[in-house]
């Protein structure tokens, strides 16, 4: 039985440092070869010791750092109770073979190697990785599915229960530093790492059963420690690369007194950096933001109150109240500040004006000729069956029976006829958002995800996107980033060939 927010959070001892999560690799050899363990063991969060699922020990897997261009080779050992695989989550990479192809599942005491060629031009920026092995409805893979060879009778737990365990970790590719004007280059880099736990009352976040539920209260984590303390220098400017790494639950951020300039969301440098106020984030999305310290002082980095649906206790989307994340402390500076240290209220100042477009930003799709247009519609019976186009996901059967060719540009529209929000994701590459409910995205504003809004008074919500389909041949997966109504049928793939 899931305890209040308090409860779950006693024992945890908020204030300390904060720590960047463990590097997997610190060094980028042009051929890389790294090892994740997954593991069930005991950690350490904020002085209280929990019961979780980690890769390599740590509740926040370590950070894999990759360049465009490299051959990553990385061997998942499974020593687990539970088959489990690895997605490398908005990365460009083939969804076949030995890649970034769901379909691998790794049985209890196996090792899956996988062989991952970054591309040349992948984009450098924050992405992530997490499991996303597959169960049917009876704990077995799906049918379509490759397994590793014996042990044969083993568990299958499925999305839900493996991230929200604890399984997911950072990816960073290059710098995105790197995109910046020069005066930007050399300033301090931080990763927060967003995660929710529900720890129960044998102090466990593993639940084989899958009994997470995102209405329930939660404690929030920020690099897996509870309320920790980041500090910075008065007049300081820093790089936040903040990556939403949960199973579930949606942050809304505001870090109070400050604006963010957001430089790069989901990996993709952005056309126009913008200041913003804060950051809507479900599950999945990244921003990497510049922010500015004003006067010594002290402020909060938190997640605001608010609702995925118009009634979260009749199961129309869920509730989460304001909760503080991480303590930010400003300290005076030795040298020269600038303005900025005594601008403002003490604690932050508003972040930089960056001009654009950065090096890498993606082209505007939206006067490009377009190869199909498709309707997907998300919709679900407000209990346990979620659906893409009326149908719950069928592994053997593709959701359109017309396949995209690469080289083509698609524009998709995403009807939501639920009364919550679903945060819709597509695998292999990132999308242009053209329209959110029939307003207009700024130019070129691409993302691997989007919050698609729930329906209002029997109208649905509607976006709008475009993608175009480059490399690699072979299911392009897409879902629902809630990972529970992933893993109970809001889910589809399309099969996407070369061109004739």
């Amino acid at each position: 039985m899931l305890r209040t927010t308090k409860e779950q959070a006693a024992g945890m001892v908020p204030g300390a440092a904060l720590v960047e999560p463990p590097d997997l690799n610190p060094a980028t050899p042009k051929d890389l070869n790294v090892q994740l363990t997954a593991v069930q063991q005991e950690v350490m969060i904020s002085g209280k010791k929990v019961l979780a699922e980690t890769y390599n020990g740590s509740l926040v897997g370590p950070t894999l750092h990759v360049v465009p261009g490299q051959r990553v080779n990385l061997k998942l050992a499974n020593h687990l109770g539970t088959s489990t695989n690895l997605h490398y989550h908005g990365m460009h990479l083939s969804p076949e073979g030995s890649a970034d192809n769901i379909d691998l599942s790794v049985k209890p005491g196996r090792i899956q190697t996988y062989h991952l060629d970054i591309p040349a031009n992948q984009e450098p920026g924050t992405y992530w990785y997490h499991d996303h092995d597959m169960c049917e409805g009876n704990g077995r893979p799906m049918p379509g599915m490759t397994m590793s060879p014996a042990p044969a009778n083993v568990r299958c737990n499925g999305t839900e229960s493996q991230i929200g365990a604890g399984l997911s970790g950072t990816i960073i590719v290059g710098d995105s530093r790197e995109t910046l004007p020069p005066a930007y280059r050399g300033i301090t880099a931080r990763t927060l790492a967003l995660k929710d736990t529900q720890i129960s009352s044998s102090s466990s976040i593993v639940y084989p059963d899958g009994v997470l539920e995102p209405a329930s209260p939660t404690v929030r984590l920020v690099n897996g420690q509870y309320q920790p303390t980041l500090t910075m220098k008065a007049g300081e400017t820093q790089l936040w690369r903040i990556a939403n790494e949960g199973y579930a639950i949606a942050y809304d951020l505001q870090l109070d007194g400050a604006t963010f300039t957001v430089v790069n969301q989901d990996g993709i440098p952005v056309a126009a950096p913008a200041r913003a106020k804060h950051l809507v984030m479900p599950p999945g999305r990244r921003f990497d933001v510049l922010v500015t310290a004003g006067a010594t002082g002290s402020t909060w980095l938190r997640t605001l109150a608010h609702k995925t649906g118009p009634d979260p206790f009749n199961g129309a989307g869920d509730e989460y109240p304001d909760t503080p994340l991480m303590k930010v402390n400003v300290q005076k500076d030795s040298g020269n500040a600038g303005p900025a240290a005594t601008a403002g209220r003490p604690g932050m100042a508003t972040s930089p004006q960056i001009a654009g477009p950065l090096p890498g930003s993606h082209p505007d799709l939206s006067k490009e000729p377009i190869a199909r247009s498709r309707s997907i519609v998300l919709n679900d019976d407000g209990g346990n069956n979620f659906w893409i186009n009326g149908k719950l996901f069928d592994h053997t059967k593709p959701t359109f029976a017309e396949p995209a060719t690469l080289g083509t540009v698609e524009e998709w529209t995403l009807t939501n006829k639920a009364h919550q929000n679903h945060p819709f994701h597509l695998h292999v590459a990132p999308f242009q958002v053209l329209s959110v409910n029939g307003v207009a995205q700024p130019r070129a504003d691409y993302m691997d995800g989007v919050s698609v809004p729930h329906a209002v008074n029997g109208k649905p919500g509607k976006v709008v996107i475009r993608m175009r389909f480059t490399d690699f041949t072979g299911k392009w997966f897409f879902h629902c980033h809630i990972t529970g109504h992933e893993d109970t049928g809001m889910m589809g793939y399309l099969n996407v060939i070369a061109a004739g």
